[in-house]
């Protein structure tokens, strides 16, 4: 690996595809990242060189519906998310690793802790949503999204996908007819932070290049959080560190309380007047630190 990592891809036993990126240091920790929503592999780029110093391999995974990482059937799922992220850890060679998992990507981490519990060593969420649906009070522009919820967790699979679908491409579908920079523009309007936060205008180009593609990813990220869990964050028995700060708009405190509450090994660091953009961009050093300082065996 040189430069900034690599992206691959990896045939999985039943032949679906995921893409992955692999960096930090060759020769380290291995740490799978799930990033945010709508996040691909690209934004593990971020963390880079604090990788490189931590000497941890980072390696970040497009979920399901992101770039060509493909869509499983079914009803999508966090715990098979979670089965998929061993599979690939274990084919790279990573027989003990760290998982972390930033903002719309938390529950998969959770996910992949709860589906290989013998090999992940130790767990970071970030600023994690939790069952918002059960967590956040009903706000007006969450009607239709509540109402699409309510239709999986019915039975009603494909009327949840294809309302998910007819939902975002109203709302990002527009996007693919601008530039780099406009759509990045475009798509932090009227956001309490700007992309610069939460990375780099440059990654944020070319991440939504691939979310903007085709809108599964997102929706699959929506439906298997949003609706009715499939694991028990009971289950983890690894070391956890949850970080979230008092100041987050996007993913309240009562969230990182929420897992704190029902996992035994959990450590809540809550982050006087810290946003999301803060805390999803703005520690990965210290993160990385964290997980290795809580790696359960050496």
């Amino acid at each position: 690996m040189e430069g900034s990592g690599l992206d691959a891809s990896c045939v999985l036993a039943d032949g679906r595809v995921l893409d992955y990126w692999d960096g930090g240091d060759p020769d380290g920790r291995g740490v799978v990242l799930h990033p945010g929503s709508p996040c691909t592999r690209v934004m593990g780029r971020e963390g880079h060189e604090a990788a490189l110093g931590a000497g941890v391999r980072l390696v970040a995974i497009s979920r399901p519906g992101y770039g060509g990482s493909t869509v499983p059937g079914g009803r999508p799922s966090l715990r098979a998310v979670g089965a998929d992220t061993a599979e690939l850890a274990h084919r790279l060679g990573l027989r003990g690793y760290g998982v972390l998992g930033a903002s719309g990507g938390g529950p998969f981490a959770v996910a992949t802790a709860v589906a290989d519990p013998a090999h992940v060593e130790a767990l970071g969420v970030v600023a994690a949503t939790g069952p918002w649906p059960l967590l956040n009070e009903p706000a007006e522009d969450e009607v239709e999204e509540r109402e699409l919820l309510v239709r999986l967790d019915a039975g009603d699979l494909d009327g949840a996908w294809a309302g998910y679908r007819e939902l975002l491409e109203g709302a990002l579908g527009p996007l693919r007819d601008l530039s780099y920079d406009d759509r990045v523009d475009a798509f932090f309007a009227g956001a309490p932070q700007s992309p610069d936060d939460f990375g780099t205008r440059d990654l944020w180009a070319a991440n939504l290049a691939e979310v903007v593609a085709g809108l599964d990813g997102l929706a699959f990220d929506n439906l298997a959080w949003g609706g009715q869990w499939d694991i028990d964050p009971g289950e983890v028995e690894v070391p956890t560190s949850l970080w979230y700060g008092d100041a987050d708009g996007m993913v309240p405190l009562t969230h990182g309380r929420w897992y704190a509450d029902r996992m035994p090994a959990a450590r809540l660091s809550v982050l006087t007047g810290e946003g999301h953009a803060d805390l999803c961009s703005g520690h990965w050093a210290d993160q990385l630190a964290g997980l290795l300082d809580d790696w359960r065996r050496d």
